[in-house]
């Protein structure tokens, strides 16, 4: 029911921030988070797995097995280089002035709140996904496909970052 909504305001009561972190996302970030989503992505995995399992089966009656499994891995390798390539050109000219762009990220006691010049979210913790760290980024799902993605290089030190991922990670346990 509505009635166990919370209302569509912004709270503007001063609140306990845990931990703030101020960053440029790049480019390179950008490119990095899509293309560490996508490998590590089960059924793009499968679609391209099947695909090299097919022509390695196709090829088996012409060739022999280690001829038809070098084949099948070669497929496979490059289906992978032209999705990364289609993937770079395609977030190269893609319009993403709001995203890279200058951001502050905050944990607080209530929420996980983020802000650019061009907007502000404010998510709390039990409507996250997950948080992920990753080589190069620390990623925190709003949903399976929405992330704020927070390089590595944010942080001051590895032992900075590492504070960062279990404060959000705790938070996220908490709830």
């Amino acid at each position: 029911t509505f009635a166990t909504l919370r209302p569509v305001t912004f709270d503007v009561r001063p609140h306990t921030i845990i931990m703030r972190i101020e960053y440029e996302l790049k480019y390179r970030d950008y490119l990095l988070f899509n293309i560490m989503h996508q490998l590590l992505s089960v059924p793009v995995q499968l679609l391209y797995g099947g695909f090299a399992v097919l022509i390695f089966f196709s090829d088996l009656g012409d060739q022999s097995t280690c001829a038809s499994a070098y084949l099948a891995i070669l497929a496979y390798a490059a289906m992978w280089a032209v999705q990364l390539l289609f993937n770079a050109f395609y977030l190269l000219f893609g319009k993403n002035r709001s995203l890279l762009t200058r951001h502050a990220v905050e944990i607080k006691e209530e929420a996980f709140y983020e802000e650019t010049k061009f907007g502000r979210s404010y998510h709390y913790w039990p409507g996250l996904a997950k948080v992920i760290s990753r080589p190069g980024f620390i990623a925190v799902y709003i949903n399976a496909n929405t992330a704020h993605i927070i390089p590595s290089r944010a942080f001051s030190s590895s032992l900075q970052r590492q504070e960062f991922l279990s404060a959000l990670k705790g938070k996220l346990s908490a709830v």
